[in-house]
């Protein structure tokens, strides 16, 4: 003999087996939402980190070039480019690149252009962007800044003397009598940017020779 149940009780399971397939496939569909949130808010954050860092290139080249301008239309002066003690005084190019101004070698008064030591041979040369000790971009004396339009901080940079080189193909550089002045000097610029957004930082480098005045 078999047992017949109520429709009801067939119609209450099936209510209850919806219920949960639709909490299910509602759970599925939210996480689904979620992680294509997470998805787009990375995508977005990668963007307007490439945004920013497009920002803070170009802002470093135009500093380079600003710097390099300045060094072409006001060169140096050859005492500038001295060592102390036969340089003193806030423009003078020095080992611990007080006003941005960097030099590590060796330059005397009673030196030649061709003399000029580019590094102490006592010491290892020091890469100033990078050094921690000096830690030239977050010593304010220690760098200059040039404003760039559009850009809410300033680029801040460096100079660091090189010495001398060969002013062209045709003019003599060398330690033979007579060619031992006919370098003109050589400079390295680097320039550190900041996007608008402070998302990247570049820092870029150029070497620069130096015409006039020489």
């Amino acid at each position: 003999m078999s047992r017949q149940y109520p429709v009801f009780l067939f119609r209450r399971r099936q209510r209850g087996t919806a219920l949960i397939v639709s909490l299910i496939i509602l759970a599925i569909v939210t996480l689904l939402g979620v992680t294509g949130m997470q998805s787009s808010n990375t995508e977005l954050k990668l963007a307007a980190s490439q945004r920013d860092r497009g920002v803070a290139f170009e802002a470093a080249e135009a500093a380079l070039a600003i710097v390099e301008k300045n060094l072409a239309d006001n060169p140096p002066s050859r005492e500038q480019l001295q060592t102390s003690p036969f340089c003193s005084g806030s423009g003078c190019f020095n080992s611990s690149c007080q006003n941005g101004l960097c030099f590590g070698g060796d330059y005397k008064s009673i030196y030649t252009e061709y003399q000029c030591e580019v590094a102490d041979i006592a010491a290892p040369r020091l890469e100033y962007w990078s050094d921690p000790t000096l830690d030239v971009w977050q010593q304010n004396t220690r760098h200059k800044t040039v404003k760039i339009d559009s850009l809410k901080t300033d680029v801040k940079y460096v100079v660091e003397f090189l010495c001398f080189v060969a002013r062209d193909q045709e003019t003599p550089f060398s330690a033979a009598p007579g060619e031992e002045n006919n370098g003109v000097p050589l400079f390295r610029i680097t320039a550190l940017a900041k996007g608008n957004g402070g998302r990247a930082s570049v820092a870029l480098q150029s070497t620069y020779k130096v015409l006039n005045g020489f």
